[in-house]
């Protein structure tokens, strides 16, 4: 949706209704606040979004979390309102540079990764959209025109684009995610793919699994699109146990390097800006080993496919906690996947239930948890030998959680509380 000098002057005369108060609603305020217009936020959870509010106001700016057919969305039309989603809105008012990043997994660690080698090699870059900053917050703050914005778009955002024309797209890859958001994976794919049809010539890179999967939806990817292929080895220069080493981060890396090195920077000096990067939080982090157990944080792994990718990391014996919520994915596969991986699972959340059956007809030594707590303790309490316990979920954390950091946080937690009492116990019996 496009706008002229005389449509902002038009719209500026009544509010701005903002709906959703998370990070992005509140992103849009803070730059509603900085350009001097009104607004009122609307939540689910909050204030209600009905016809009188709607007849109040001029332009209605959407939080990603809302579908395209949700009933605020299809009120505002009914009163011919124009609709704009958050990274649009944001785009309005920015002039920089932009390198847009996207796939079902590794977004976050990619965005961050281009951040830290345009900064190492004394180019200007922020990180923003699903990281932690959203587009408006980060116009709203206030940044450089040379800066270069490499900004994390999911496919609740990229659906809704009308306005946002990135110079650069890097689609890491596609795997089954949000199909209680999309009714299907064509419609997931396509809302991802709406990057691409914004993007200039020469500005689009993929990894191999988006180039399958648009082969089988019969969608042409843009003729000069270059496609990476995941390495066997990340980068000459990092250690082995480096997290960019890790099975679902090289196809980052390799998709970095290409991208980089079409913009001119080095190998060499790709290889040691890279050295610094740190992993995101919650993404396959070592929390501590207590006795024969060795306890890692995957808490961001939200489907099957990331927590798949984060056990092929391990050999020798492993232990696996997940669940959670579904969204809308088939999750018959996921423990003939696991099988060749796991000694053992540990099952919680509103799936662990439906899970408990499809390990145990694979064979897989199983347990029913009723909390995050109750699996750290019970894996713990069935570890014989050296043995790594994942807690990478492969669901949503809304059954009990509010987001994946929480979920996260909860699962370090028990295992300190475990590790206390674990010393306590030692400590006792050497008194």
């Amino acid at each position: 949706m496009k706008f002229n000098s005389q449509d902002w002057e038009k719209l500026r005369r009544k509010p701005v209704a903002i709906l959703g108060a998370g990070v992005s609603g509140r992103g849009v305020g803070a730059l509603l606040d900085r350009i001097e217009w009104e607004y009122e936020t609307y939540d689910e959870q909050g204030r209600a979004f009905g016809t009188t509010e709607a007849r109040s106001c001029s332009l209605v700016v959407f939080s990603p979390g809302f579908t395209l057919d949700h009933e605020w969305l299809e009120l505002a039309r009914s009163n011919n309102l124009p609709l704009v989603g958050e990274v649009d809105f944001g785009s309005y008012f920015l002039s920089n540079k932009i390198t847009a990043v996207t796939g079902t997994n590794g977004k976050t660690s990619l965005v961050k990764m281009l951040e830290q080698v345009w900064n190492f090699c004394g180019r200007k870059a922020v990180a923003a959209g699903n990281v932690g900053l959203s587009l408006c917050e980060l116009v709203a703050r206030g940044v450089e025109p040379e800066t270069e914005v490499f900004l994390e778009v999911s496919s609740f955002q990229s659906q809704s684009l009308s306005n946002l024309r990135p110079e650069s797209v890097l689609w890491t890859n596609f795997e089954d995610d949000h199909l209680d958001h999309h009714k299907n994976r064509e419609e997931y794919f396509s809302a991802k793919a709406r990057l691409l049809e914004r993007v200039p010539p020469k500005g689009t890179w993929v990894g191999r699994s988006v180039l399958e999967k648009a082969a089988k939806v019969g969608y042409v990817l843009p003729a000069d699109t270059v496609t990476v292929d995941r390495t066997a080895q990340a980068s000459p220069g990092l250690p082995a146990d480096h997290f960019l080493q890790s099975y679902p981060q090289r196809e980052n890396i390799a998709i970095a390097k290409a991208f980089c090195k079409s913009r001119g920077i080095n190998e060499g000096s790709f290889d040691r800006a890279v050295l610094s990067c740190a992993p995101s939080a919650h993404r396959l982090q070592k929390v501590a080993t207590v006795g024969k157990a060795t306890f890692w944080n995957d808490s961001k792994a939200t489907n099957a496919s990331a927590a798949v990718a984060a056990c092929l990391n391990f050999s020798g014996s492993l232990f696996w906690i997940g669940g959670g919520r579904s969204k809308g994915e088939d999750s018959s596969m996921l423990p003939r996947l696991l099988k060749p991986m796991v000694n053992r699972a540990f099952l919680i959340g509103e799936m662990g239930g439906c899970l408990l059956e499809l390990f145990r007809q694979q064979g897989i030594l199983s347990d029913f948890c009723a909390s995050l707590g109750e699996a750290v303790k019970g894996a713990f309490e069935e570890v014989t030998e050296a043995t790594n316990i994942l807690f990478s979920p492969g669901f949503a954390s809304f059954d009990g959680y509010s987001n994946f950091e929480e979920r996260g946080k909860s699962f370090v937690d028990s295992v300190f509380d475990l590790k206390k009492l674990a010393s306590a116990t030692t400590q006792e019996s050497i008194n």
